[in-house]
């Protein structure tokens, strides 16, 4: 069985995506194993702490103890009946992730996590710490929820960006089958900033690597623009995506223009998850 990976530190932010997890672990079948770490001594928010006085953090693991803020999302979704597994290290946060994940107790195959962003945009939320250090570290895809994101319980429509690398097929094919998994459409974007020649005979040679005979549901975009980051979030809007999904390496086009903010006159409560694929 796969296992999805639930980072908490038991916030508002963190039981937001939580709905996300639950619904992406029963549509792939997954475990969902729910994380936290805590070092003896430090400050706790006040979720934290409403936690600490319900569960003996320290003695948790022999213990065996469920989290309740979960328990409760649990019981009042209509996810089913969820594998979930509950787990408390000590550490720092992203060590502790790392060691766990290496020791391959449980096998990991995504981690999907809660994020903030200051701006409030898609485009900015990889800058917090946590989130950044994770997704340059640990060698796992990574589906990042922003605060305000609002989930209504379906995957509807989902974005990939390429760029027509060979290292794109094979996490492409991925999320095809997840597409198929959750009964998504999936529009494959490309955006031409460049304007030199026609894009199409690249399209079609990379389409050709990917079994598509058999589809409806995949859908080819190629999109001229001028301005890649307002482009894109014109067209989420318009086709009320749900989840963005971008290759993760540094030499990526996307990632690095994501770095960027965007200007404060655009779509200041625009918020949906992106899912970050790990490429060497």
């Amino acid at each position: 069985m796969k296992s999805i990976l639930f980072p908490t530190d038991f916030t508002e932010l963190s039981l937001n995506a939580f709905t996300y997890a639950m619904e992406y672990a029963q549509k792939s079948n997954s475990k969902l194993i729910v994380y936290h770490t805590y070092t003896a001594g430090d400050p706790l928010n006040e979720d934290a702490q409403a936690v600490y006085n319900k569960v003996d953090i320290q003695n948790f693991r022999s213990k065996k103890d469920k989290f309740p803020p979960f328990e409760k999302l649990i019981k009042n979704s209509k996810a089913g009946n969820l594998n979930v597994k509950y787990v408390v290290d000590e550490g720092t946060f992203v060590e502790s992730l790392k060691k766990y994940i290496i020791k391959k107790e449980d096998k990991i195959d995504l981690i999907i996590m809660g994020t903030q962003s200051s701006q409030n945009s898609l485009f900015n939320i990889f800058m917090e710490t946590n989130t950044i250090k994770i997704l340059e570290e640990i060698s796992k895809p990574v589906i990042a929820v922003p605060e305000k994101a609002v989930f209504d319980g379906y995957l509807d429509n989902i974005v990939f960006l390429v760029d027509y690398k060979e290292d794109e097929i094979i996490p492409l094919g991925d999320v095809i089958e997840k597409s198929q998994e959750f009964n998504s459409k999936l529009h494959v974007i490309h955006f031409d900033l460049a304007h030199v020649e026609s894009i199409s005979p690249l399209m079609e040679t990379f389409k050709q690597s990917l079994d598509l005979a058999h589809l409806s549901n995949v859908e080819f975009i190629s999109i001229d623009s001028i301005n890649l980051k307002k482009s894109l979030t014109e067209y989420c809007i318009n086709n009320k995506i749900d989840m963005v999904c971008l290759i993760n390496h540094k030499r990526n086009f996307y990632q690095r223009l994501f770095s960027f903010s965007l200007t404060e006159d655009l779509l200041n409560n625009f918020d949906i998850p992106i899912m970050a694929i790990y490429r060497d």
